[in-house]
């Protein structure tokens, strides 16, 4: 039988829309799957974040600011070479912000006493672009909220489905609440329910409010891997 992986590489979902499937036109945007995913006393985990950016530099290089382009266009220009290692799942857990996810799973498993991975990414799942079109810069603002037309929602939506159906989840974090939001509103037009599918969400965690007490950030990211990725 495939592994969850290898199912992502082959099955071509939102062919609807796009005619060679999502994840065959944006192959280096497919979610990182850990090998040890739902494994060693853990349930299976799936961090999803909200979306990559482009600066205005790379508009002769990227469509990214024409949303019917970048998802219809046959012949023309996605991701730049310079930006493929980016907009890439896998990656380095020393970078900001998925140095701080690491450090609070690290800090969870430590006080469990569950020994994992070097590389940690190899424990769960991770997805880092919610949004498949990347967000463009406006002085200090890299959300993808300013740019969202309602064909990423779409699709975006179509695609997280996707994912969700193949690997699935028991519990899926959101770090980032506008993320959040619009799955929320996708399944509720589509009339989609994932019972068996824990779905909550944090702050971004480059956010000032990250550690803060009693919000909704680290602290609340720790509780909820400690009640719905522990194994009890």
């Amino acid at each position: 039988m495939a592994s969850a992986y290898e199912q992502i590489q082959s099955i071509s979902f939102g062919q609807k829309l796009i005619p060679k499937g999502i994840f065959n036109r944006f192959r280096q945007l497919r979610p990182a799957i850990g090998k040890n995913y739902g494994m060693n006393n853990l349930n299976k985990l799936l961090v999803v974040a909200e979306s990559n950016y482009f600066k205005d530099d790379l508009e002769t290089k990227s469509v990214f600011k024409d949303a019917e382009k970048w998802y219809f266009d046959e012949n023309c220009l996605l991701i730049p070479d310079e930006k493929e290692k980016d907009v890439q799942s896998w990656v380095d857990e020393n970078r900001t912000p998925f140095n701080n996810i690491s450090k609070s799973m690290k800090e969870v498993l430590n006080e469990a006493n569950i020994k994992y991975d070097d590389g940690l990414l190899e424990e769960f799942s991770y997805y880092k672009n919610y949004f498949l079109r990347p967000a463009s810069v406006k002085g200090t603002d890299r959300s993808f909220k300013k740019d969202c037309k309602q064909i990423d929602r779409e699709i975006a939506g179509i695609a997280l489905c996707g994912i969700i159906d193949i690997i699935k989840p028991d519990i899926l974090i959101f770090t980032s609440k506008y993320a959040w939001e619009e799955f929320t509103k996708y399944c509720q037009n589509a009339n989609l329910v994932f019972e068996n599918t824990e779905i909550h969400f944090v702050c971004h965690p480059s956010s000032p409010h990250w550690n803060n007490k009693n919000g909704s950030g680290k602290q609340n990211f720790e509780s909820l891997l400690r009640k719905y990725w522990l194994r009890n």
